[in-house]
Order: structure tokens, then sequence, then C-alpha cells
């Protein structure tokens, strides 16, 4: 056909690394953590990976099931390039990933911070707080790119998510 012959699902795993999540930290202090770690203690633990499919894909750490998989936006316009015949690797989600909890407004939530890697200029955020639930659009936090600051450049490694005091 038209298309590009593929022999599986999941695209390549290059650059990115498999990180897992289960319990949340029991070393973060704040006001109303220990309600949070408590009321998540047994969430179903999580193993994210980014591919070259252009998809970060999250997989039930026990059972192996796919949960979700997100397609950063500014990935959008080079999908099509995934189907073509004769195309050679290309990375799209191969950056670094970090998960940490993080309040949130004023709610605790386990965040996922990725970089796009080779893929496109930026970085991006999602609440995997309960990631069963993806999919019922409580998962995207935001996505920052170089359409938002032309200086960002492609992330590969791990960014941080850190505390810090903003003025409302």
């Amino acid at each position: 056909g038209i298309f590009r012959t593929r022999d599986r699902v999941l695209g390549a795993i290059v650059h990115s690394a498999p990180v897992f999540v289960g319990v949340p930290s029991s070393n973060v202090l704040g006001a109303d953590y220990r309600e949070f770690h408590d009321t998540y203690r047994a969430r179903r633990p999580a193993v994210y990976v980014g591919a070259s499919d252009g998809m970060l894909h999250a997989f039930d750490a026990v059972t192996g099931e796919e949960l979700f998989a997100y397609i950063p936006h500014a990935l959008f316009d080079r999908l099509g390039q995934l189907t073509l015949p004769n195309t050679a690797y290309l990375p799209y989600v191969d950056g670094g990933i970090t998960v940490a909890e993080a309040r949130v407004g004023k709610q605790w939530r386990s965040v996922l911070l990725s970089g796009m890697g080779g893929g496109a200029q930026g970085v991006f955020a999602l609440d995997v707080t309960v990631p069963e639930q993806f999919e019922k659009g409580a998962g995207v936090l935001w996505e920052f790119t170089d359409a938002d600051d032309p200086d960002i450049g492609n992330v590969f490694g791990q960014a941080s998510i850190a505390k810090f005091k903003v003025s409302v």
C-alpha cells in the first residue's frame, strides 16, 4: 500500500529511558501532603517511556497493558512522516522523563515532565496521579515550546521539578 510496513505497534525507543512510578514519595513536606500520600499509596504502578511513534506511553507496571499514550501538540505537523514507506528513524518523543510530587494550584499531584528531545523544541507536563484516568481529560497540564520562547531548544536531559514561591 501507500503506507510504511510495520512489524510492531510501538515505535522504537532510542534515547528515552523508562521511568517507574508507584507509591508517592514519602520524603515530601508540605501542607496536606500526608493526606495525598495516604490517598494514592495503593495507586496503580506505571512505567512511562517516549518513543519514535510520536507518543509518550504509559503502561501498567504489572500487566503491561497500555494505560494511555500522549502526543505533544508540537509534533502534530510531523506525524504524517511516520507513514511514509522509505522513512528512516526520526526522533519524536525521546527526551528525559522526570516524575515528582508537586503542588499544582491547591492540590498535590504527581507530575511527569519530559523534553521532546530531537522531536521538537520544548517540554511538556502531565498529571499522572491516577494514570488510568488520563483519557478523561485530567492529564495534560501544559506544553512549552519554541513557539512560546524561541530560545528553548531541544531538551534531551531530565528536567527538574522544584518548589518556588511566586507572587500572585
